[in-house]
């Protein structure tokens, strides 16, 4: 059991943590300045966004894990301006897999919907030889 004293050092520690990283420049706070790196964005292309949230002003390189190799990647700004204004991407939405694994799971899809739509053939012709 930790004494009282204890309890208030862990407490202020984690205050002081949230609220460092609080103070970490986000990419939806308007800014005047951009960071080192930073792509700005174009309001204009994000205009089919319908959120209660700010857009951003800028881009910044995100890290991230991808969800089925784990390994460590980084989601470039110039890749977030693309998804989210080339290819009109929501803005709630981030990068989860690698390349590697993205090009897996779409494969894995194809496949999957090339054997339904197969099968839905096959049914139908079954049926139609039926009548």
């Amino acid at each position: 059991m930790k004494s009282g004293k204890q309890r208030r050092e862990e407490i202020k520690a984690r205050r002081l943590a949230r609220l460092s990283a609080a103070r970490a420049p986000s990419p939806f706070i308007p800014t005047r300045t951009v960071p080192l790196g930073a792509v700005a964005a174009d309001p204009a292309q994000l205009a089919h966004n319908t959120t209660w949230s700010s857009l951003p002003s800028f881009y910044i390189d995100t890290p991230f894990v991808c969800k089925d190799c784990g390994a460590h990647e980084i989601w470039t700004a110039k890749q977030q301006k693309w998804w989210y204004e080339i290819a009109k991407g929501r803005i709630e939405s981030s990068a989860v897999r690698c390349r590697p694994c993205r090009l897996l799971e779409r494969a894995r899809v194809e496949e999957a919907r090339r054997v339904s739509q197969a099968g839905l053939a096959l049914k139908m012709e079954k049926k139609n030889n039926e009548n």
